[in-house]
């Protein structure tokens, strides 16, 4: 075969400055002194620069008087002698036969060839003859423009850009070269005034990048829209071929992201209907409820379209359960695009009640004119009765329900919690039957079946056997990871139902698995965490009460009425048990607010019954009278069932005790009595009455009080109980049965001054002068520590107190001692120690064993 004459490169001609990068003009440079061999890869994407570099690199050669051939035929490359320099452009397109050719050309080292091609798609054969050609020298790589690169492009040029503009174009552009170029083309300094941002920039190149877009493959196109309108990410897992392409024709970076400049291009140009086509692709194509990005999110705002209310609507269920707060922004999008107003906000509703956000949720309702037979009523109900308990308003929630007849099951099971919590017996009996129909239950279902059976069967005279069934709604309330609208709380049921048979360490351990569990989701935390303490109160943890105090307190101004008033519940019980008149009137003052504002249901016993005896104790019994004697009223609606009933009958025993009244702790002791075959909690309660009321006639049988004191201890009542053996104690005139009862009293509440009370009231009795040596042994071990001179921090390490505890007990003894300042104190409780120490010389040791 006759060889084929290689091409010469015609008369050299003038070329523009080229936008290329160090690296490439070092290795190019090389090629053209002869430095390096005449044997080169150009690669890079569309735009990159790799046609102007070939044509810079053949004028070169060709001025120093080499050949340059530039055949593409497969016969002729055989042809072209060794010496003469092959260059061939998009070498990515090559056949086989072609690449066959060129490989058994490179086979001799000293066969020049320079060849340029995308890095996608590339060949077997191709990705061999590249491998050859870099065991020469490495590729070149073109592409990515950096700031020394412009600036050495605008050298040559003559031109000048300020920094902030340079660094905005490269910004915009991803470095991209041939978006760098056309940028440094259409950019006029003088229109960057005021524009720190380069929107005109952005303008100008839309068109020119919008027309590449419809050059290239459509399923690269629908990519990079995709990509550009805030798709899925993860998408790219199973298109990494789109992603090379995609690159390769300049429009995504080498990390597979659209530069700005491309994304708003693309946003700017992309209609309606495609982003709602997208959307629905995203949403719909089984890639998770996050597949569609906040991105593609914002797209949509503005568009009123009935299709893509719907699609929103549909996001938005899909993500409520894990991200409610998106859930929120989806439904007011949905509300914005046409979606049914009521639906939009029945939903939106309830992903702000998720967010804790109760008065949010109840405007948003509010405003929907919802009818009766809306699709969504149960949900409406649902939040609106959730909304109405937490503002402490139960009897609304049960109206609600009463209004919105429940359809489902689940629902029918919260209808039943607001009815249970107001003693409403006709809904009661109007929700307790009901049939599943034939789907698989789920475990929300289950755990509602078993809410709703447990609270039924708390109101029989077996009640203690339905709290296992109230334990396991609540676990199976936690593992159904639900945060929908509840009038209250499965493991609040739980707990309360546990407190009622007299089982706190059960109540405990419920509440500490369902924190554990986030159970309820993030608006059910605080009510939790307050229940918890609740609970550590009735075990003498007063240190975990104030932690959750302390914790809670600086959003406490937030919290739903319903918590606020559980809230200030603790702050008075743990004034009342612990700290001394004054903190108590705090404490109490503070409370009043909440109560004027309050309204008690059955699950709100027990925080009543300690406003009942505090009321009793400072003197203002009748701000409680009413709601009292309404829990009573609503506990005679339901049969007064023992589980229920019996802690209402105690605070009565108590608030009668304080005010002096023996005659109104007749009711109540009979309650007690009728119930204790029914419930271990009422038979102790009953036992403890009747050895209190001797007790308060002047007949004080030491084995009958203690036992009583002890049993009522074991059920969660260890304060009652220690008062009970200090009232014992100080109706006795026997110092070695007063030590006795004294002692039982500290192993019940070790904490508290329980110095033996005198006839008085406890109110009178708080407010009595005292000596310097009348300290409690508690007082007494505080003062040595102070005496030391330990601070409150070292005083709590050193008892097992808290440093606020110590505190209050420091400022109580300062003022029993009537201290003016700090030596005073010393002085004085040297001597009150000192006394201390001649007491139990005295006496043969009785302080010790007590």
């Amino acid at each position: 075969m006759k060889p084929t004459t290689p091409i010469s490169a015609p008369l050299r001609l003038a070329e523009g400055p080229l936008l290329w990068t160090g690296h490439a003009r070092a290795h190019v440079d090389a090629v053209i002194s002869a430095r390096a061999s005449r044997r080169l890869l150009l690669t890079g994407p569309s735009g990159s620069g790799k046609s102007g570099v070939l044509r810079h690199l053949r004028g070169e050669l060709a001025a120093a008087g080499s050949t340059i051939s530039t055949t593409r035929s497969r016969t002729e490359i055989a042809a072209v002698p060794a010496g003469h320099v092959l260059v061939i452009d998009d070498a990515h397109l090559l056949d086989v036969g072609q690449l066959s050719a060129l490989m058994e050309r490179s086979a001799d080292p000293d066969a020049a060839l320079v060849l340029a091609a995308r890095p996608w798609p590339q060949s077997d054969g191709f990705r061999a003859l590249a491998e050859r050609l870099e065991r020469s020298q490495p590729a070149v790589v073109l592409g990515s423009i950096g700031r020394a690169d412009v600036h050495a492009y605008l050298e040559q040029t003559g031109d000048i850009m300020s920094d902030a503009c340079l660094d905005a174009v490269l910004e915009a552009t991803g470095g991209t070269a041939w978006l760098v170029s056309e940028s440094l083309a259409v950019h006029d300094t003088t229109d960057c005034a005021g524009d720190a941002d380069h929107d005109a920039l952005h303008d100008v190149l839309r068109d020119v990048i919008a027309h590449r877009l419809r050059t290239v493959a459509p399923p690269v196109r629908h990519l990079v829209e995709h990509l550009c309108l805030g798709g899925d990410d993860g998408m790219r897992a199973d298109r990494d071929d789109l992603i090379l392409s995609a690159y390769a024709e300049g429009l995504l970076l080498p990390g597979g992201r659209p530069a700005p400049v491309v994304r708003s291009a693309v946003r700017a140009t992309s209609s309606i209907e495609r982003v709602i086509r997208l959307y629905e692709d995203t949403v719909g194509a089984g890639r998770g409820p996050d597949a569609a990005g906040t991105g593609l999110d914002s797209l949509v705002d503005g568009v009123h379209d009935a299709h893509l209310a719907e699609l929103l609507l549909q996001h938005g269920d899909a993500v409520g359960a894990t991200d409610p707060r998106r859930a929120r922004e989806l439904y007011r999008r949905a509300r914005e695009a046409g979606a049914d107003p009521a639906t939009a906000a029945i939903r939106e509703a309830r992903a702000e009640w998720q967010l804790g956000g109760v008065e949010a949720a109840s405007r948003l309702l509010d405003g929907a004119r919802i009818p009766a037979e809306h699709p969504d009523h149960d949900a409406a109900a649902d939040t609106a009765a959730a909304v109405w308990a937490a503002r402490g308003l139960t009897t609304m929630s049960d109206a609600v329900y009463r209004a919105f007849a429940p359809s489902t099951p689940t629902s029918r099971a919260r209808a039943t919690v607001a009815a249970f919590a107001v003693a409403d017996a006709g809904l009661l009996d109007t929700t307790s039957a009901h049939a599943r129909g034939p789907t698989m239950p789920s475990t929300l279902a289950v755990a509602m079946d078993l809410l709703e059976s447990g609270l039924r069967a708390t109101l029989t005279t077996s009640a203690d056997a339905s709290l296992g069934e109230l334990i396991r709604a609540a676990e199976m309330y936690s593992a159904a990871r639900t945060s929908a609208p509840i009038p209250e709380l499965p493991a609040v049921v739980a707990a309360l139902a546990a407190l009622h048979v007299g089982e706190p360490d059960v109540a405990l351990a419920v509440l500490d698995r369902a924190l554990d569990d986030r159970h309820g989701g993030a608006w059910a935390q605080d009510r939790l965490v307050l229940w918890r303490a609740w609970v550590a109160l009735q075990l003498e943890r007063a240190h975990e009460v104030e932690e959750a105090l302390e914790a809670i307190a600086p959003t406490a101004h937030a919290l739903s009425p319903r918590e606020r008033l559980l809230f200030d519940a603790l702050s008075v019980s743990i004034a009342r048990r612990y700290h001394d008149a004054v903190a108590l009137t705090v404490a109490w003052r503070a409370a009043r607010e909440s109560l004027m504002r309050a309204s008690f249901d059955l699950f709100s016993i027990l925080p009543l019954g300690e406003f009942v005896v505090t009321a009793a104790r400072v003197g203002e019994p009748e701000r409680v009278e009413a709601h009292f004697a309404q829990a009573l009223a609503r506990l005679e609606q339901l049969g007064s069932p023992p589980l229920w009933a019996a802690h209402a009958h105690w605070a009565g025993i108590q608030q009668a005790i304080l005010r002096g009244r023996p005659q109104d702790m007749t009711s109540h002791a009979h309650a007690l009595i009728d119930a204790a075959p029914h419930s271990r909690l009422a038979s102790i309660m009953a036992q403890a009455g009747r050895v209190w009321t001797n007790v308060l006639s002047g007949t004080v049988d030491v084995e009958a009080v203690e036992a009583a004191a002890t049993a009522l201890g074991t059920v969660g009542l260890a304060w009652d109980g220690a008062r009970l053996a200090g009232h014992g104690a100080g109706h006795t005139d026997d110092r070695r049965l007063t030590a006795r009862l004294l002692a039982a009293a500290r192993r019940l509440h070790p904490h508290e001054d329980l110095r033996p009370p005198a006839v008085e009231s406890d109110a009178v009795s708080a407010q009595r002068p005292r000596t310097p040596s009348d300290l409690s042994p508690r007082e007494l071990e505080v003062a040595a520590l102070v005496v030391q001179g330990k601070t409150y921090a070292e005083i709590g390490a050193t008892i097992f107190i808290s440093p606020r505890t110590a505190e209050h007990h420091i400022a109580r003894i300062r003022r029993r001692l009537g201290a003016t300042n700090r030596s005073d104190l010393i002085a004085k409780l040297r001597v009150a120690l000192d006394d201390a120490d001649g007491d139990d010389a005295g006496h043969g040791g009785a302080r010790a064993s007590a």
